[in-house]
């Protein structure tokens, strides 16, 4: 390689490493969606994310925001890791004392730790969209990662919560 295409590809890694640490947060909340949450499996998924992520990097033509790109990417690979290595949990009862929802989530606040168990009972699609909601995506963002109408993607929203709110009275 001559020193031009050494420099074009270094600032093609720096960029892409500026990009993925800007969407650090995006990545965790898809391996918390998908990833066992009781060992190190996250870690494993957010590095498998991040490798599958630099390996399509040339695919990304810059059409649409580079966060919807990467959560598209990083869902896909996602499940793919779930699949191999068949990560869901068994449903658990919230009432189980021993059940520590911090967990399931990194967060300090058993709510939310409730929420992410509630979640995780949802299939894979619905925790994706619902991962993704939770983010601060608009429907129309949702609609575009998801090639589904916003429509749609209300429509699946209000299921969604009707399906939280069921699986919680149920654990009552």
């Amino acid at each position: 390689m001559d020193k031009k295409t050494l420099v074009e590809e270094r600032r093609r890694q720096e960029q892409f490493v500026a990009q993925v640490q800007q969407c650090d947060a995006l990545i965790y909340s898809v391996c918390r969606l998908y990833g066992c949450r009781r060992d190190n499996s996250t870690e494993d998924l957010y590095q498998e994310i991040v490798c599958a992520l630099w390996e399509s990097y040339d695919s990304y033509n810059g059409d649409s925001k580079f966060s919807s790109w990467l959560y598209s990417v990083a869902r896909n690979t996602a499940v793919a890791y779930y699949r191999r290595h068949q990560l869901r949990q068994p449903e658990v009862s919230l009432t189980d004392l021993e059940r520590n929802f911090e967990d399931w989530h990194d967060s300090p606040d058993p709510l939310v730790g409730e929420l992410y168990y509630l979640i995780d009972q949802l299939n894979a699609d619905d925790r994706y969209l619902t991962g993704l909601y939770i983010d601060g995506y608009e429907y129309d963002e949702i609609a575009q990662m998801m090639n589904l109408s916003q429509q749609a993607i209300r429509t699946r929203m209000s299921r969604i919560k009707a399906r939280l709110k069921e699986i919680k009275d149920r654990q009552k």
